[in-house]
This record gives structure tokens, sequence and C-alpha cells, in this order.
């Protein structure tokens, strides 16, 4: 009989293999090489299918080279404690619950099935690969030694109402994918690109049907995770989100490398005692909050979030005015502490635009009063003269092009139109007249009559706000 012994204390029951001690599940990889050969490789795969066929589902201290389920249902949970698995492969195949305990796996892979509850924890591997796969209750992976972690076109599927859904714990377990406490990872990705999927066909000569979607979750928690430090990896991207629908919450991270997050609609965007030592990227993507959230997590979030590099934020949309003005924010002080002013400057647009934006809309909410009535008429006036002018100091074109354009053809067209100037030979003295009034020299050789001295007034006002406009902006563009 087979001498190994289960944590339980109770020693396995199958026969030995010959010049063994052990049985064909448990025979170490080295005695069994030495006394089969490649063969062992062969009696090792049979002996697992077998176990399977009677119906085992737990197996302990087990070490196995090639571990397939293809085009199965598992309805009990299929559990490997203590064990050895060069690869655990998973195809076309309907699973209860999938669980690894303190067990070596070197690559851990699942596509195109359908599973209710994967756990792994003490695992020690070089990848693990999910691919195309439904999941009814949540996908785990904690404290493990793992380098890298694919997820890609997975989405929760419940089959009916949980009890964490009945009672208000999504965020908790159902829907949830959880990557935390690992070690030595090099890349954590989310529907990036696998070629993988194309040697598994040719390697079992199957077609998977993997169709590109979204990964969706009620959640995707990251945290407590150590990354390999090594210098070849430092600049590399760590954490690749794509094409992500679900809740984003990151917490407890070093990133020695970049974050990017892209494509995705990303609810309540959380980022607790978080450093990135390089660059965290938002684009093309959709951020969503609600009043209570804001409130309650966004003030903090410059203290909770350090970036060392930079925080590039394109073609991305808020649903709240003051989600947008918070991580505008954050992105400007990154591009300001790095001393590049003009990138900063378009943040600090975007921020303006975003703050201006949440103000309209709280004094439009409830009745009119006179206090939201002054509110409202400054916002206009901040659009007026802060925007429309410079985009809030940013610009010194735009004031240059408004004059320009206002004085040497607004004005004169409409003391043309007025006849408002006196005396005039010409079509060009409307522009001359409108040059001098809007630089305030006032030589008195030409005169506002009727309509033209509110016109002229307004004209001279104008030319001086203007021009003390583009000082400040020219100032503050080129001499800070």
């Amino acid at each position: 009989m087979c001498e190994y012994v289960y944590s339980s204390g109770k020693k396995c029951r199958r026969k030995a293999l010959k010049g063994s001690k052990y049985c064909s599940l448990h025979i170490p990889f080295e005695e069994g090489e030495l006394l089969y050969g490649e063969k062992i490789k062969e009696i090792k795969r049979r002996a697992f299918e077998r176990a399977l066929e009677r119906g085992v589902r737990h197996f302990e201290g087990v070490q196995l080279y090639d571990v397939v389920i293809i085009e199965k249902e598992l309805k009990e949970a299929l559990i490997f404690r203590n064990s050895k698995i060069k690869r655990l492969i998973i195809g076309k195949s309907k699973l209860k619950n999938l669980t690894l305990i303190n067990s070596e796996v070197d690559s851990l892979v699942i596509v195109e099935s359908t599973i209710d509850f994967l756990y792994v924890t003490g695992v020690n591997s070089y990848g693990i690969s999910i691919c195309s796969v439904d999941f009814r209750s949540s996908i785990l992976i904690r404290d493990s030694s793992v380098k890298y972690v694919m997820i890609n076109s997975t989405e929760f599927r419940p089959e009916e109402v949980t009890a964490e859904e009945e009672f208000g714990e999504l965020g908790r377990m159902a829907g949830r994918i959880e990557i935390s406490n690992l070690s030595g990872v090099r890349r954590i990705a989310v529907n990036s690109r696998y070629p993988l999927i194309e040697r598994l066909s040719k390697e079992l000569g199957l077609q998977f049907n993997v169709t590109k979607r979204p990964v969706r979750a009620h959640i995707l928690y990251l945290g407590a995770i150590r990354f390999d430090e090594s210098p070849r990896f430092k600049r590399q991207v760590r954490i690749y989100i794509n094409k992500f629908s679900g809740q984003l919450l990151v917490e407890n991270l070093a990133v020695p490398g970049h974050v990017e997050v892209v494509s995705s609609k990303v609810r309540y965007p959380e980022f607790v005692h978080v450093t990135i030592y390089n660059n965290l990227v938002l684009r093309n993507s959709k951020l969503y909050s609600d009043e209570n959230w804001n409130l309650a997590y966004l003030p903090n979030l410059l203290a909770e979030l350090e970036v060392y590099g930079f925080i590039v934020i394109e073609n991305c949309q808020f649903n709240n005015p003051y989600l947008a003005e918070v991580f505008y924010r954050i992105a400007r002080t990154t591009w300001e502490e790095s001393g590049d002013k003009e990138k900063a400057d378009e943040y600090y647009y975007l921020e303006m635009l975003a703050r201006r934006k949440r103000v309209l809309q709280h004094y439009r909410k409830g009745p009119r009063t006179l206090k939201k009535t002054f509110r409202l008429l400054e916002v206009l006036f901040e659009f007026f003269f802060a925007d429309l002018t410079c985009k809030y100091g940013t610009d010194w074109k735009r004031p240059v092009f408004l004059w320009l354009t206002l004085v040497i053809f607004g004005f004169p067209v409409l003391y043309a139109l007025t006849s408002s100037v006196t005396p005039i030979n010409s079509s060009f003295d409307y522009m001359y007249f409108s040059i001098v009034t809007a630089t305030t020299l006032g030589y008195g050789d030409l005169h506002p009559v009727g309509v033209g001295k509110v016109i002229a007034s307004i004209e001279a006002i104008f030319g001086m706000f203007m021009w003390a406009v583009f000082l400040t902006v020219f100032a503050r563009k080129y001499m800070r």
C-alpha cells in the first residue's frame, strides 16, 4: 500500500507502484522518472483520470504533470491540497468549485468554461490564466506567489439571487474578483493579448471559441501585492486593466512600474494607501460615482494616492463633475511637480471646467432663491471673462485672437451698419476708429455719434480688459 499520510493522519489506500513506496498519484517526480522514465507521465495521467471517473474530487499530496479536464461537468468541488502539478488545464467544462490550497502549480489555465467559485491560496505558480469564463460566485486568488495573473473575457453571471445580494453585500463576496497578498508578481492584466489559447488549441486538438468581451464583476479588488522589483521589470506596465466593467478597489500597493486603465467602465475608483513609482494612465474610460461616495472618499484621494511619475487622463468621461475635478487636480499636481507647466495647464483648465459644472449643478437644484440666482450669474460671468477670454489663464493665443477679431472686424462692422462714426472718408476709417478706441488713445479726429457712443464705450472697456488679460496670461506662461 502507498505510504503517503494525509493531513488527517490516515494513509493512502492505493496500491504502491513496483519499486516504490508510493502510488502512481503520490510518487515524486524524480523517483517516478528514475523508475519508469517518460512512461511515468502516462501512468500518472491515467491514474488521475480513473480517480476522477470514480468520483474522487479531493486530491491531497498528488504530484501530476498535466491535469487536463476537457468537456466535463463536475457537480462537486474539485480540491487540490499540498500537491505539485505542472499544468492544470480546464477547458469547455462546467465546475462547481475549484480550490487550490498550499500547492505548486506551474500553470493554471481555465478557458471557455463555467465555474461557480475559484479559490487559490498558498499556491506557488508561474502563471494563472482565466479566459472566457462565466463565474457564479467569486474568483479569489490570495496568499500566493504568482508571477503573472491574466483574466480575459470573464463575466459574473449569477444563476439566482445569492444571500450576499439579498442582504446588500454585493461588494463583499458575490461577483468579486480578488487578487490579494501575492508576492513576486510581474504583471496583472485584464483583457490583454493572449497567444496561449492558440497554442493550447493546437496542442489539445480543440477549437476554443473565445470571443473578446469585457470583464464584468461587481468589484475587482487588488490589495497587498508585492511585485518583483528586478530592474528589467521596473518600467513595464505592472497592472493593465482593459475593458473592465465594475467597481475598482486598489489597496496597500507599491507598484514599481506603470498602472493603466483603458476602455473601461469603472464604478467608484478607489485607491487606498497606493504608491505608483511610474505613471498612472486613464484612457478612453468612463468613471462613475455618486454624491455619498464622493463626500466619503474623494477628499482623501490626494493623501491616499501617491504617483512619482505622471497621471495621464485622456478621453475619459465622468458622470459626476466633482469626481472629474479631483482626478484632474491630482493629475495637474504630478505635472507641476515635474516642471511641465504646459501639461499642468491643460489639466488645470479641465479641473476648472469640472468645478464650474459642479457649482452650476448644485445651484440649479431645488427652489430658486436670490442667493442661487447670484451664484448662477457668477458662473455666467466666469464663463465669459475667465473661460471664453483665456481658458482660465492657460492660453495666451485666445485673448490675442479675440482682440484682433473683434477690433479689426467685429466692431468696425457695427460702426458701419449703424453709421455711427463721423466724419468717414473710407471704410478703412471704421477700422482705424475701432483700433484707436480699443487702445484708448482717442485722437479726436473721428467721433462716435448716436448709438456709436454706446458701442465705443463698450469697446474701450473691452480693449482695456483684454490687454490686462493678455499681459497677465503672457507673464504667467513665460515668466513664472
